[in-house]
């Protein structure tokens, strides 16, 4: 579905480099990273809303540099707010879309109104934030969207809400014809929803890979700090205090039969991956 070729965008204070992943059909890729990491700035290169300075994007392996309309066809995308004058009713934003993609249905756009119970009489300012992303979800997969891009839409909304809404995600994606892109720094989303991760800190690649190799591949191990010490563990990082330590490891080449040790969650692989100190 789509590749991403040695990506690099410079810019005066920072750089996005050497960016590499696959990402299939019928799956959800969750894209992590602390603030600043370059998350943005990648989803922004593969919307084509910035230039990149090397690399390629592929699109059911076509570059989208050589049919930009067909991709951009294909293109949903889901903000964490919607973007759009605040007077204008749904039904209106409804025409206003049917002009931008040729196959925009919409009798299909209606039907999801009516299952998000979204009145179109209503006026966009006057919608929650959960409406408003449910109008912009509404609108991606009106134009058969077969690639979805959702950067932080769940961001401070409940998590009833974020339930919901990940729930339509992985429904929309059982037919295996789409796939999404989920870019949150709520990592419980992603724990529930992704299929692989892809973790960028300070505009590099740490990882991209399949949320099964990630459990299998990182560790916590928390106790004494005597205990971690003798341990044998060659920890990436550690936590010390004076009432316990905590490290994150890998498993290869280490005994795991310890009551101290269990699966790293992807918060904790953000935090101690994405900290500067040793």
């Amino acid at each position: 579905m789509l590749r991403i070729e040695n990506l690099n965008k410079s810019f005066d204070d920072f750089q996005l480099k050497n960016i590499n992943f696959n990402l299939e059909e019928g799956f959800i890729m969750g894209l992590i990273g602390p603030n600043g990491s370059g998350k943005t700035t990648l989803i922004k290169l593969i919307m084509d809303l910035l230039q990149s300075d090397s690399g390629e994007i592929y699109f059911k392996n076509e570059n989208i540099k050589n049919n930009t309309k067909n991709f951009k066809e294909n293109l949903g995308f889901v903000y964490d707010d919607l973007y759009f004058y605040e007077n204008l009713k749904v039904k209106d934003f409804k025409k206003i879309i049917g002009n931008f993609y040729t196959n925009f249905d919409k009798e299909k756009f209606d039907n999801y109104l009516d299952k998000f119970n979204i009145n179109k009489n209503y006026k966009i300012k006057i919608l929650s934030k959960g409406q408003k992303i449910k109008l912009m979800l509404a609108k991606s997969l009106s134009h058969s969207a077969k690639l979805l891009i959702f950067d932080e839409p769940t961001s401070g909304l409940d998590p009833i809400f974020r339930k919901e809404m990940i729930r339509i995600l992985q429904e929309e994606l059982e037919g295996g014809d789409k796939s999404a892109i989920f870019s949150t720094h709520i990592t419980q989303d992603l724990e529930q929803a992704a299929d692989y991760i892809t973790f960028i800190n300070n505009g590099e690649l740490v990882f991209s890979e399949s949320k099964e190799v990630i459990n299998e591949s990182y560790k916590i191990a928390k106790g004494k700090k005597e205990e971690l010490d003798n341990m044998g563990i060659d920890f990436i990082k550690r936590n010390d205090t004076p009432y316990y330590s905590e490290g994150l490891f890998t498993k290869s080449g280490y005994n795991l039969n310890y009551d101290n040790v269990r699966v790293a969650t992807l918060e904790e692989i953000i935090y101690y991956l994405g900290r500067g100190d040793a």
